[in-house]
């Protein structure tokens, strides 16, 4: 029991030593630590608070406000923001210019403060004060101001220029009238550009009515001639036919009378002797007067003289044969 006491003593103590020592990492910390002269990054979950350095790993903004010189001597004032952060992969350079301590990142900050005012007034002396504006002035501290970063241990993240204008109040005021008559020149421009595009649009408009227009009566009048040609097809297809009808009877009343030229008695089966017949019948005063022949016509035989004549014909001819 006097062994186990002096145990559990050394053990409380190494317990406390521990909960006193080590520090669980934050996710918004960096944790430094000095390896042979070359400051690295703790990655694991607790580190040992004297032996390390906590470092926030949140970016940092920092507003600059100073006054500068454009060409021949003109005083601007100049109004802008540098946000940074620590850089993983340049924490040696860090340490060395914020030193071992917990706001090297701010610290680090002010020092490029200085670089920003140096790049900025080498920009503004080698412009004229009109031609100053906050987006060239960002494009050229970003960059020129990464590398100066880098060698200070911090990240870039961004450039914001707030205000970059003159301190004469009178060259300030003469740029802001310069600066509305451009504005007014260039929206006059754009409104007479778009009165053109319109004029041009609906020019074009009238053009494309006027083509389709014309496309459109080209069809009407492709479509009435094929019309008329197949009107004048179908015409012409009733022409032939008719013609075609007429030279066919012509030629079964030529046939027809070949055969009553040869068989005259046949034309007493005829359908228009019968019509002839039941018409003088109807017509009892009137004369119907037949001629087969010149010497028929000579003698004016009426139809009933001439069946009978036919008839006396055929007998006789019936008995000349017997």
């Amino acid at each position: 029991m006097g062994a186990v006491l002096p145990v559990l003593v050394l053990f409380l103590i190494l317990v406390l030593l521990i909960i006193y020592e080590f520090r669980v990492r934050r996710p918004d910390q960096i944790i430094l630590t000095d390896v042979k002269g070359t400051i690295v990054r703790r990655k694991a979950r607790f580190y040992p608070r004297h032996f390390s350095l906590a470092v926030p790993a949140t970016i940092h903004s920092s507003v600059w406000e100073f006054e500068s010189e454009a060409r021949g001597k003109l005083p601007v004032k100049v109004k802008l923001t540098v946000t940074t952060a620590a850089d993983e992969n340049h924490l040696t350079e860090l340490v060395r210019t914020g030193g071992w301590d917990s706001s090297l990142v701010q610290k680090a900050a002010r020092e490029l403060g200085l670089f920003v005012q140096s790049l900025t007034g080498g920009f503004c002396q080698t412009h004229e004060i009109e031609e100053l504006n906050n987006k060239d002035l960002q494009d050229f501290l970003l960059k020129n101001l990464s590398r100066e970063a880098e060698k200070l241990g911090l990240k870039l993240i961004g450039v914001s220029i707030q205000l970059i204008e003159p301190l004469d109040s009178e060259i300030a005021e003469a740029m802001q009238q310069q600066e509305a008559a451009r504005i007014r020149e260039k929206t006059e421009k754009v409104n007479q550009k778009a009165r053109l595009e319109a004029s041009r649009y609906r020019f074009e408009t009238d053009e494309k009515i006027r083509q389709m227009e014309h496309q459109l009566q080209l069809k009407q009048l492709n479509l009435k001639k094929e019309e008329q040609e197949k009107e004048a097809e179908l015409a012409r297809y009733q022409v032939e036919q008719e013609l075609e009808r007429r030279r066919l009877q012509m030629e079964v009343e030529q046939e027809e009378l070949s055969v009553f030229e040869q068989h005259p008695e046949l034309i007493l089966l005829s359908p228009q002797v019968a019509r002839l017949a039941e018409a003088s019948q109807q017509l009892k005063n009137a004369k119907t007067v037949v001629s087969l022949s010149a010497t028929d016509q000579q003698k004016g035989l009426n139809l009933l003289e001439l069946i009978g004549q036919t008839l006396q014909e055929v007998l006789q001819k019936s008995r000349q044969t017997k």
